[in-house]
C-alpha cells in the first residue's frame, strides 16, 4: 500500500501505545502490532454497520491465516499511531489487508504489513464470502468513531 488514496475500501483509526504495551527498553513491543492490526480491522467492520458479534452469531469467523509486517522504525509509549488498512482483495471465500503504520503527524510509515483471511464456520470449514458480507465490505464508512481507541 502506498501513501495514496485508492478506490479500495480504506480505514484509520488511531492508537494510543499504552506503558503496558512496551518492551524494557520503552518500545512497543513487535508481538503488539498483531493486536492493533486487530483492533483495526474491527473499528473498519463497525465504521460501516457491522459487527464481528453478528458475523459470529451467523457462524461465519472470519481468521487469520497468514500475517506479514515489516518494521521499520520503533513506536515508544505514549505515541499517537495511525493505522490505515485497505481491504485489496475480496476472493470468493478469502481477504487480503493491507496497512501503513504511522505516528500521527508524520508521513513515512514506521511499519507495513499484509494479513490473509479465510471464512469459516464453526467446525473450521470454509465458507463462501455472501452478497451481505461482501457488500458489507464495499460500503463506504457510515459510522466515524472521532478520537483515539486507547
Amino acid at each position: 500500500m502506498t501513501h495514496v488514496m485508492t478506490d479500495k475500501p480504506q480505514s484509520t483509526v488511531h492508537i494510543r501505545v499504552n506503558y503496558a504495551d512496551v518492551d524494557r527498553m520503552g518500545l512497543l513491543h513487535h508481538s503488539v502490532y498483531l493486536k492493533y492490526l486487530e483492533r483495526t480491522r474491527e473499528e473498519f467492520i463497525r465504521r460501516r454497520n457491522g459487527a464481528y458479534a453478528a458475523m459470529e452469531d451467523a457462524g461465519m469467523l472470519i481468521v487469520v491465516v497468514e500475517a506479514n509486517l515489516k518494521y521499520k522504525r520503533p513506536a515508544r509509549f505514549d505515541d499517537v499511531l495511525a493505522i490505515t488498512l485497505e481491504l485489496y482483495e475480496v476472493g470468493a471465500a478469502s481477504l487480503r489487508i493491507a496497512y501503513e503504520v504511522r505516528r500521527v503527524g508524520e508521513d513515512d510509515p514506521i511499519a507495513t504489513a499484509t494479513t490473509r483471511h479465510a471464512l469459516v464456520s464453526r467446525e473450521g470449514r470454509a465458507l463462501r464470502l455472501t452478497e451481505e458480507i461482501r457488500a458489507l465490505l464495499a460500503r463506504d464508512e457510515v459510522v466515524s468513531r472521532h478520537g483515539e481507541l486507547g
